[in-house]
């Protein structure tokens, strides 16, 4: 795909102007006389925090686990165990079968990245998050702008209107000027996305000329 070609391009233009600017900023640091050091501390103290936030979501997880397990123990009524898969784009249901309470356990706990609700009385949904499209997602999503030229994510082609989430408005104008011709007219067409790394590739393209984050269209 053209387009995927030249978002490869432009990454790694990108990186290089990356490394060109923290060179330079290096340098003007030496020049001012402030050690570089600080710099590295400083580093290492968002790092921190990055792996603070990735613990705290990993507690919220355990937490959220060990409710839904106390839920399970409560009810004896429980008989059926669903599997909702929460992907990127898409959402896909699957009828595991009949448990006991017991079994219900056993299985919640080999899966520590569930987390679940219960159903009806006596079905217990369990709920995985999927780091990609869903199967009917790689078949029929579409990258493109909606009337207000936000980035949007389409079921089927744009002309179609089926969006499932729209992402942020675009500053058309700069994009016009910046990108290479024939690009701008391939997003208003619509962008063929059929996994994780299209779908993550336009996104960081087009994320350059982000103007403002809108919400997100319930699927």
């Amino acid at each position: 795909m053209k387009f995927l070609n030249f978002n490869k391009r432009w990454k790694k233009i990108k990186r290089t102007l990356t490394t060109f600017t923290i060179c330079v900023l290096l340098a003007l640091l030496a020049g001012a006389g402030l050690p570089i050091s600080q710099m590295v501390q400083s580093l290492l103290t968002a790092g921190s925090i990055e792996v603070m936030e990735e613990n705290s979501s990993l507690e919220d997880s355990n937490m959220a686990q060990a409710s839904l397990l106390e839920q399970i123990r409560s009810n004896d009524k429980l008989s059926r165990v669903f599997l909702e898969k929460n992907y990127v784009c898409g959402t896909e249901t699957i009828n595991l079968g009949n448990f006991t309470p017991e079994e219900m356990i056993t299985l919640v706990k080999q899966h520590p990245g569930w987390s679940g609700y219960i159903e009806a009385e006596n079905d217990l949904v369990v709920q995985e998050t999927v780091n990609d499209l869903s199967p009917h997602c790689k078949e029929n999503a579409y990258m493109s702008l909606d009337k207000e030229g936000n980035l949007t994510l389409f079921e089927g082609k744009p002309k179609e209107e089926k969006a499932i989430r729209t992402f942020f408005q675009l500053d058309v104008g700069s994009m016009e000027t910046s990108l290479p011709a024939g690009v701008l007219e391939q997003l208003q067409n619509g962008i063929r996305v059929q996994d994780i790394e299209e779908y993550n590739s336009v996104l960081s393209t087009f994320g350059d000329y982000a103007v403002a984050p809108v919400g997100n269209i319930v699927d």
